[in-house]
Parts: structure tokens; C-alpha cells; sequence
């Protein structure tokens, strides 16, 4: 239960402090880029004194039977906040609302993970999963996740994984 609360703590910051459009962007903190790598960026946020650090990137493909214009923003990051029960934590943003009491499914080259989903974003079931599945992310070249919308739409979204570690092993030290 601590995990999942420190996941919708760190929901909250990435989102209030990567949505331009949102009005608390006037008063949130903008992220800094501090390296963009092949497909993935790493970003900080200091306010008040904390960091926090994470990467993120968008997929090279998506697929499924739905209207590109109904669905929003599709993104993985993995984050460190600013204490350290939020080091490693692994979501995806899926661009819409999941059908309830359903998993999304990340395949890492030939390893699969399980996650469970919270409105549009999903979420490993641990810290020992979110450091498993960041272990496979650096090994591997392709991920790709497979969820259900509301509607019962399935999706598939593939991510490259080429700048992974390197992004990765800039936010472990900057943000310790």
C-alpha cells in the first residue's frame, strides 16, 4: 500500500510538471532536460529543495483498432523522487482510460511483466518488480505493452530501448 501511495505521489508530480497545457504549470516547476540519448530523454525538478529525476520516451509504433485523434499522450517513465521509497518507479501513460480490472502486459525482448493499471496509467505490482523490469530494460532492445481501453479497445504500443541505460545511469547520480 506505501508503494502504491508513493505511485500516485510521483503520478501527481510528473504530471503537474510535464502537462504545458495545465494551469498549475504557472506555479509548478518546470523539468529541466539534462540529456536526450537515441529514444529517450532525462529530465530533474528542483523545487523547495528536492529533486526529482526521471527518463521517459514515446513509442516507435502503436497499434489498434481505434481513432489516433481519441487517444492521448502515450509515454513510459521511470522516475527517482525525491525520497527514496520513489527510486526505480516504472509507468506507463497509456493516452486513455483502462477498462477496470485489467492488466497491462509489458514484454521486454522475451521476458513478460504484469502490471496493474490506475485510470490510464499502469504500474508494476513491486520495487522488486520495477527493478526487474528496469534490469530488463537495460539488456534489451524492444519493449512492447499491451493493454485494454475502457471502450475494450486493445492497444499495443512498441518502445525502443536504444538510450535507455544511458539516460538511466544519468539520473542515478544525479538524483541520489
Amino acid at each position: 500500500m506505501i508503494r502504491l501511495i508513493t505511485r500516485l505521489v510521483m503520478t501527481v508530480s510528473l504530471v503537474f510538471g510535464l502537462v504545458g497545457f495545465s494551469t498549475a504549470m504557472a506555479v509548478a516547476a518546470q523539468p529541466v532536460q539534462m540529456l536526450a540519448e537515441k529514444d529517450w530523454v532525462a529530465y530533474r525538478v528542483d523545487e523547495d529543495g528536492k529533486r526529482t529525476c526521471f527518463i521517459s520516451s514515446v513509442p516507435t509504433n502503436s497499434a489498434g483498432d481505434y481513432d489516433p485523434a481519441n487517444r492521448g499522450e502515450t509515454r513510459v517513465y521511470v522516475s527517482h523522487g525525491p525520497v527514496p521509497e520513489e527510486r526505480n518507479v516504472v509507468q506507463f501513460l497509456a493516452g486513455y482510460k483502462h477498462k477496470k480490472q485489467t492488466d497491462v502486459e509489458v514484454t521486454i525482448d522475451k521476458r513478460t511483466f504484469t502490471l496493474f493499471t490506475l485510470e490510464g496509467r499502469s504500474y508494476a505490482e513491486s520495487e522488486e518488480d520495477d527493478i526487474a523490469m528496469i534490469k530488463a530494460m537495460k539488456r534489451g532492445s524492444k519493449m512492447k505493452v499491451v493493454g485494454i481501453s475502457s471502450r475494450g479497445t486493445k492497444t499495443t504500443d512498441t518502445y525502443s530501448l536504444a538510450g535507455f541505460t544511458k539516460t538511466k545511469n544519468l539520473i542515478d547520480k544525479t538524483c541520489k
